[in-house]
């Protein structure tokens, strides 16, 4: 097993620079024949998400974002802590327009029978299954 970093899956998307992209799609494309097994960690998928719609970067919507990593991140043979959670995290920060780490805790919170969040970001109370208390 190996370990892929950000900047991999933003070639990879952006295609900034062709040649490197072209190495990235190749690196992906052996994943997922089988050919390779990759890591990651959570906060790459953070970071990759944040610089995607940072204004300024690329500046995609959830919307976007939701289109273009759900098919990268759910590619056979790459691993990370939650993948097995990943697309009911992205369908909240798609639908429910909060912010991706907000949607992540929210999923992780749910997974642990957690309710209830102190927390000043009011994002949370978009939400109908959590409780924000402040302290």
């Amino acid at each position: 097993m190996q370990f892929i970093d950000t900047n991999i899956f933003l070639q990879f998307l952006t295609k900034d620079d062709p040649l490197k992209a072209a190495k990235c799609r190749q690196l992906l494309q052996s994943a997922s024949e089988g050919d390779l097994k990759l890591y990651t960690t959570d906060l790459v998928v953070a970071e990759l998400i944040w610089v995607l719609q940072s204004p300024k970067t690329y500046n995609l919507n959830s919307a976007e974002i939701f289109e273009v990593i759900m098919p990268l991140l759910m590619i056979k043979n790459l691993y990370f802590p939650c993948k097995k959670v990943f697309p009911d995290i992205m369908e909240l920060f798609q639908t429910e327009k909060i912010d991706y780490i907000d949607a992540y805790n929210s999923v992780i919170m749910q997974g642990r029978n957690i309710d209830t969040i102190y927390s000043y970001d009011k994002h949370f109370d978009l939400l109908p299954d959590v409780i924000r208390k402040e302290p």
